[in-house]
């Protein structure tokens, strides 16, 4: 962060410099009595660089990302457009009335813009000002033609090389107007301690004193020139500063552009792992009512029909219960499994056909029940443990729905080689239900069709009341695989 200037040092370095440019310009005719040297190519380029520097700087000024600096200086940059484009205009003319009414003019809308800076309100709307500056331009550019296409029409500004008292009016008009946005900036200063303004302060001010001397000297005389060239100085010294300035804001927008996007992949990282968390939750979700609750059901059932055992059948029921008492410990151990994030279920650790062929005889004595089971060993062998795990999930909640909901008295479970799949299907003769009204509301249901986009397998679910309901589940194998096993 750049210091700013103390008042006192900035006064200093104002005044000492205007009082010196004032010195040098009064000394000069008294080392070179009625000396001239008449270069218009040189005084062209001096002035087709002092226009196009003014231009440049109206555009830097209202390029400003701050919106109240923009409102500041709306006036100065429109000041220096009209004088960057009627300097242009003097650049290409020759001397004469039009030559010397067009520098006047430049000098005039120039201290305008300066002195406009007293009057500057806070409502100032963007669209407005845009539209305002084209107008200007606009205006200028046929001031400008006009003073080439119609000399005759011009006023008497030079008559013998000096000029007229009507050249001289609009000179000191501006220097006035010039000296009074100094006041202005070094008020603002004194108040906001902003090298910009201190700047803007010095330049107004040399700005002042250079029309102030231009009425008392003579075209291609020594304080002529000085003056032309001081200016031109003062011109460049602000620009560069004030791009400076520009430059150093663009560097902090691409700071905080890089500091916005590294803000943004932070919240992307937190939108994924939030993803993932929820993600994780569901499947959670999903292997537990799959998983644990479907084994809890069953445990209930093998207890109620070790309840009717007792009063006839006590050893068979104690029995029963010791089996129960085993598969509830299998459970707990699931649940602590899914507690601690491991994927790890008892039922899994044994090959796909055995824990088929348990979980139907469970069912098949847990209830008045009859599953039939046809499994082909190929085709459980052609299953990953994934694959494995998520048909056995399946295949629970089937048998579960066949046994809570659809009142079913029988049905079969099969697992058989495809042509191109491995195929599970579920078959029950119980109630049935309408599938566009009870499937999006059966969790189990869900579960089911998301396991199988996890697979990228087909599930189909075919029921109607009344007659019953056939669950198919196909996970795509290679043809090859499948010919192989075959």
């Amino acid at each position: 962060m750049r210091k700013a200037v103390r008042p006192f040092s900035l006064y200093l370095i104002i005044g000492s410099g205007s009082v010196a440019a004032l010195l040098v310009s009064l000394g000069l005719p008294m080392l070179f009595p009625g000396w001239r040297w008449q270069h218009e190519p040189l005084h062209s380029t001096i002035e087709a660089l002092g226009g196009l520097t003014a231009i440049a700087m109206a555009i830097v000024l209202l390029s400003s990302t701050q919106e109240q600096a923009r409102k500041k200086f709306y006036p100065v940059a429109g000041g220096f457009l009209t004088m960057g484009l009627l300097e242009i205009f003097h650049a290409l003319s020759t001397p004469g009335n039009g030559f010397v009414l067009l520098r006047s003019m430049a000098s005039l809308v120039g201290g305008l813009g300066f002195a406009l800076v007293w009057l500057r309100t806070s409502e100032h709307r963007r669209t407005n000002d845009v539209s305002i500056l084209w107008l200007i331009a606009m205006g200028t550019f046929a001031f400008g033609i006009w003073t080439f296409g119609f000399p005759e029409q011009l006023p008497v500004l030079i008559r013998q090389g000096e000029f007229t008292p009507t050249a001289i009016a609009p000179k000191s008009i501006a220097c006035m107007l010039f000296l009074a946005g100094a006041l202005y900036f070094l008020l603002d200063y004194r108040s906001t301690r902003k090298s910009k303004d201190g700047m803007f302060a010095g330049l107004a001010l040399m700005f002042g004193l250079a029309e102030l001397m231009f009425t008392y000297s003579i075209m291609w005389d020594g304080p002529w020139w000085f003056w032309h060239w001081l200016r031109l100085m003062a011109y460049l010294l602000v620009l560069w500063y004030v791009g400076r300035g520009y430059l150093s804001t663009l560097s902090e927008l691409q700071i905080s552009l890089a500091q916005t996007q590294q803000a943004e992949e932070s919240v992307r990282r937190s939108e994924q792992q939030l993803r993932d968390m929820l993600e994780e939750r569901e499947r959670l979700a999903q292997d537990l009512h799959d998983g644990a609750i479907q084994s809890i059901f069953t445990l209930g059932l093998s207890l109620e029909r070790c309840q009717r055992l007792i009063p006839k059948h006590p050893k068979e029921a104690i029995s029963k219960i010791g089996d129960a008492i085993t598969d509830l410990k299998l459970v707990i151990r699931d649940l602590r499994s899914y507690i601690s994030g491991i994927e790890s279920d008892s039922e899994h650790e044994r090959p796909l056909g055995e824990a088929i062929a348990s979980l139907v005889d469970t069912m098949n004595h847990s209830a008045p029940f009859n599953f039939r089971m046809h499994v082909d060993p190929t085709a459980a062998l052609q299953l990953t443990q994934e694959e494995a795990t998520h048909v056995l999930y399946i295949l629970k909640e089937a048998m579960s729905n066949c046994l809570r909901h659809a009142q079913a008295k029988s049905g079969s479970v099969s697992l058989q080689m495809q042509s191109k799949s491995v195929r599970l299907e579920v078959e029950d003769d119980g109630c049935g239900f309408d599938i566009d009204i009870d499937q999006n509301h059966g969790y189990g249901l869900r579960n089911m069709a998301e396991r199988a986009r996890r697979l990228g397998a087909r599930f189909e679910l075919a029921s109607q009341k009344g007659k019953g309901t056939h669950i198919i589940f196909d996970i795509r194998k290679k043809e090859s695989h499948v010919a192989a096993s075959i």
